[in-house]
């Protein structure tokens, strides 16, 4: 299995929305899905599941059922990470590992566990593992090829530590200033945690869990919500589209360039050399927040007492582009 986590800095530019279509569109290519809601908004998990089920997973009395409880007996002290439920979303090709808004009951405990991993202490390393073992428990039960794991835009210490155990990186990028800033504090961070990942582990004693090689490399970038005119993004969204590769060399290839992922290649690889783009999805406007409410896929949409004429072209429309991204991402993810 190989997990690939869909991160930026920046918030608001379709993440969550482009890897649940492209996990759906995965499992009609015959690929079988684990997606992982590691954003403490859970929005992911909201788009994915009916009322009736995000109602069971949030009941207080509810166990064993979100990413929160899997991580609750580090939390306590009383244990380590458990296994969480893996919802069924497509019959036989996509699960889902429900988040929680109490994740953050964990990440307020990974900072101190970083700082012990650095010195070399068991507990340190248990904790910072955890995503990672949890992710990889699951995909073994569910023989899944992929894990796409969706994260909060920030560089916090959660994010570090999900980020240090894929495989993989996917960076969605909103046609405007603020994505191309936010470039140089994705390519700063993960550089220095590879570096900081690699001195605690020549320092691990003994374990008895498995630990992530941390080595993320970089699949490369998906720009999106742009407006099209015969054929072509508009020039409002042009500019910073036409940005995008040079901001993305500079802000996270080189840096990442400097670090060997242990077979003949770098971490900015595949990006670096198989091109930093691995796909487009333009704006679908209002067929976005209605297939939400459905929770289907943009491309799942039928016609009905909203969408009709038209917006029924431009759903099933939209599946090329998810799979022209779901291909590229089969290709280069090897």
């Amino acid at each position: 299995m190989k997990t690939i986590s869909f991160f930026n800095h920046k918030g608001g530019v379709g993440k969550t929305t482009m890897l649940f279509n492209a996990a759906i569109e995965m499992g009609r290519l015959g690929k079988r899905v684990l997606m992982v809601d590691l954003d403490a908004q859970a929005n992911l998990s909201a788009i994915s599941l009916p009322d009736e089920k995000l109602t069971e997973l949030y009941a207080p009395e509810a166990d064993a059922l979100t990413v929160a409880h899997a991580f609750a007996p580090l939390v306590s002290g009383s244990g380590d990470v458990e296994a969480p439920e893996a919802i069924e979303v497509r019959p036989g090709s996509v699960w889902l590992t429900a988040g929680d808004i109490k994740l953050s009951d964990f990440e307020g405990i990974m900072p101190n566990a970083w700082t012990e991993a650095l010195a070399g202490q068991e507990r340190g390393f248990r904790v910072t593992s955890a995503p990672f073992r949890m992710i990889h428990d699951l995909g073994k039960i569910l023989e899944a090829d992929f894990a796409f794991v969706d994260l909060g835009p920030n560089v916090g210490a959660l994010n570090r530590a999900v980020l240090l155990g894929s495989d993989y990186l996917i960076v969605p990028m909103a046609s405007d200033l603020f994505s191309l800033r936010a470039l140089p504090s994705v390519g700063g961070s993960l550089t220095t945690w590879v570096r900081q990942w690699k001195t605690a582990q020549s320092l691990a004693p003994k374990l008895t869990f498995e630990l992530p090689r941390g080595l993320p490399k970089v699949l490369g970038y998906v720009s999106q919500q742009f407006n099209v005119y015969r054929g072509e993004a508009t020039m409002a969204f042009s500019q910073w589209i036409d940005m995008m590769p040079e901001q993305m060399k500079v802000g996270l290839l080189d840096p990442l360039a400097e670090h060997s992922d242990g077979a003949g290649a770098t971490l900015a690889d595949p990006a670096q050399s198989d091109g930093p783009k691995v796909g487009d999805l333009k704006n679908f406007h209002s067929l976005v927040p209605y297939a939400q409410t459905m929770r289907k896929a943009i491309f799942e949409l039928v016609a009905d007492e909203v969408v009709r004429g038209g917006q029924v072209t431009r759903a099933r429309a939209s599946e090329e582009q998810f799979k022209a991204l779901c291909n590229n991402i089969i290709e280069r993810a090897v």
